[in-house]
């Protein structure tokens, strides 16, 4: 399995130069996995640049699964300017978990982002093929052969975090994720023993104090999660859009003497396990 990042940022792009280290483009990550197929999560602003490296090496799998945590803008913002979603030749397949029975519809989500008030180009008018998935179960074997188990979180709106198991091998993505006065233990059960966990860390330990109930963790407590869960790697994940280069260089030291097989990640990183 192969994870790459194309943005790690919460809540809003930030393209200012004292951030080019760990990048300004919100949440979107490529999962390859070991027999060539395809997965992303989350749509949020650094699709654009997933989008066109798409373009320059296509994909030969019938369906592209696009699988979000929820709808929050940062997470689907780079949709519409995703340019395989402009061409009939691909097949978009987008899943948000629904294991809280909510009575929701993510295409008209998606297309109330792109009604002529915000954009100029309808849903509508896409020329791929785009299908709309809000499955209820807890875990799926995929058709490209990875079993995907979905975790309700703790966050405003909801959210969901996902463990793919592949090859022998475990993928926990967990971001947008608020654990209260203790650990969340539905989150540590999701991390059980993974190969890469990748958790939000959008506030430090002193910054979380002020921020209660708006759905987000301190790198301490992914800290926490990776030990009790007994993960191999940590990747940091969803950094505040306050905090630059310089800061989060700092807070990654701090993190790495308390769990040293962990780091902040950069847009642009690969991580290959």
């Amino acid at each position: 399995m192969r994870v790459k990042f194309y943005g790690t940022r919460g809540s809003i792009p930030v393209p200012e130069k004292n951030y080019m280290l760990f990048g300004g483009n919100t949440a979107c990550l490529l999962v390859t996995f070991d027999n060539g197929q395809k997965a992303i999560l989350d749509a949020g602003s650094g699709m654009r640049k997933l989008g066109e490296e798409l373009l320059v090496s296509p994909l030969t799998q019938k369906s592209l699964p696009i699988i979000l945590s929820h709808t929050h803008w940062d997470h689907i913002q780079g949709f519409p300017f995703f340019k395989p979603a402009f061409l009939e030749s691909y097949t978009l397949d987008i899943y948000l978990s629904n294991r809280y029975g909510l009575e929701r519809n993510l295409r008209r989500i998606f297309s109330n982002q792109m009604r002529f008030e915000y954009f100029p180009v309808d849903l509508k008018k896409l020329s791929a093929c785009i299908r709309f998935w809000e499955p209820e179960q807890e875990s799926s074997i995929t058709e490209w052969g990875a079993k995907v188990t979905a975790c309700p979180l703790n966050h405003p709106g909801h959210s969901y975090g996902y463990r793919f198991e592949y090859g022998g091998k475990t993928l926990v993505y967990c971001t947008d994720v608020e654990h209260g006065e203790k650990i969340d233990p539905r989150v540590v059960a999701l991390a059980h023993e993974a190969d890469l966990l990748i958790h939000d860390a959008q506030y430090t330990p002193e910054e979380l104090q002020m921020h209660r109930g708006w759905g987000h963790s301190s790198w301490l407590q992914a800290v926490h999660v990776a030990q009790q869960a007994n993960v191999e790697r940590l990747a940091l994940f969803h950094h505040d859009p306050s905090h630059d280069d310089n800061f989060l260089l700092e807070q990654e030291k701090q993190c790495q003497a308390l769990f040293p097989n962990s780091f902040f990640a950069r847009e642009g990183m690969e991580i290959d396990f």
